[in-house]
């Protein structure tokens, strides 16, 4: 439940003045809420406030502080917006902490110990963010597997894609890891970024997601997935010449190739050594290309030797799988959109 448009949550409702640096709180009123601008900071003398977080449509609670507890000492030492809301549970009174009472007190300490706190608040501020992004890149993968499944087709006789209503998404993802609303937003642009997906309106004016290409999107998950592992796809450290003998390994395929079991695609060496010099180079294959291949099992070499009159004859077939191969050129192309790096 959102705490938004709550008349009887109103900011300062219910409070009373002691003194300057003495506030009462009747039950249920707030005494700040997240992503305003205000510098005070409480202690709680006596009573019982909860400290809560929103997260999409969802509102978490973090904490329940008593007597003695601190609260908004943040947004006072760096003046930046609340991070959260304080709902008062009891009747409550404190003591304020505003700029002022608080620069007559750092006058009193030693600078190194001002300076310490102010660095010691700058640090925690830059850890809260860092975790929230770390959060986001962990999470990405996540949140790609959801859409996926949910824009799967209906039934196999059913080729239609069901929508991925953007609200949809973010109750699975709280619902599953906790994932919050402003993280789920973040992951969106990543991948808008990214050229991955859109966001658009149906006609009932509810936002979903359109996949701009779905084998890339795919790829992308594989990615991320074995580079948390601290592993890389195969083909991330291919060179140009591999890259290169790939493509003509495809074209020669699609023109000279023989099927085989397993979605194999068979090829004697000279008709690749042909369609080099279709295109205008030398016949012979870059072995080091080949090698690469081989090495990373994306092909495999047949040997054949017959015997005539004439003598012992060999022959030498090329073994792939032609999908594989054609996910490793897909792979270059998003290498570098995969590998760009998106500050929030």
């Amino acid at each position: 439940m959102s705490l938004k448009g709550r008349s009887d949550n109103k900011v300062g409702a219910g409070k009373s003045i002691v003194n300057r640096h003495e506030r009462f709180f009747h039950r249920g009123t707030l005494m700040f809420i997240e992503g305003e601008s205000s510098t005070e900071m409480f202690i709680i003398r006596s009573g019982c406030v909860r400290v809560l977080k929103q997260e999409g449509e969802n509102t978490v609670e973090l904490a329940r502080l008593g007597p003695g507890s601190v609260l908004g000492e943040l947004s006072l030492l760096d003046h930046r917006p609340r991070s959260a809301t304080a709902q008062v549970l009891e009747d409550t009174t404190v003591t304020v902490i505003d700029e002022e009472l608080f620069a007559r007190t750092l006058q009193s300490i030693p600078d190194w110990l001002g300076n310490m706190i102010r660095l010691v608040v700058k640090r925690l501020r830059d850890t809260m963010k860092k975790n929230g992004e770390d959060m986001v890149n962990k999470s990405i993968g996540g949140v790609l597997q959801i859409i996926l499944l949910m824009t799967e087709a209906k039934t196999p006789n059913d080729p239609a894609k069901k929508e991925a209503l953007v609200s949809a998404v973010k109750d699975q993802m709280f619902a599953l890891i906790g994932l919050g609303g402003l993280e789920l937003e973040n992951i969106f642009l990543h991948l808008i970024l990214k050229n991955l997906l859109l966001i658009r309106k149906n006609e009932q004016g509810r936002e979903f997601i359109l996949i701009k290409d779905r084998p890339a999107l795919r790829l992308y998950l594989q990615y991320l997935r074995m580079h948390q592992r601290g592993g890389t796809l195969i083909g991330e450290s291919f060179t140009e010449g591999t890259f290169d003998l790939i493509e003509v390994l495809l074209e020669a395929g699609k023109r000279n190739g023989s099927g085989a079991p397993d979605k194999l695609m068979r090829i004697e060496e000279h008709r690749v050594e042909i369609e080099l010099a279709r295109r205008g180079g030398d016949r012979f294959i870059d072995r080091d290309a080949l090698d690469q291949l081989t090495e990373s099992k994306l092909l495999a070499l047949q040997e054949d030797r017959t015997v005539s009159k004439h003598g012992h004859h060999g022959k030498r077939t090329l073994l792939f799988n032609p999908e594989i191969l054609q996910n490793v050129v897909a792979l270059k192309t998003w290498l570098p959109v995969f590998r760009e790096e998106i500050k929030f």
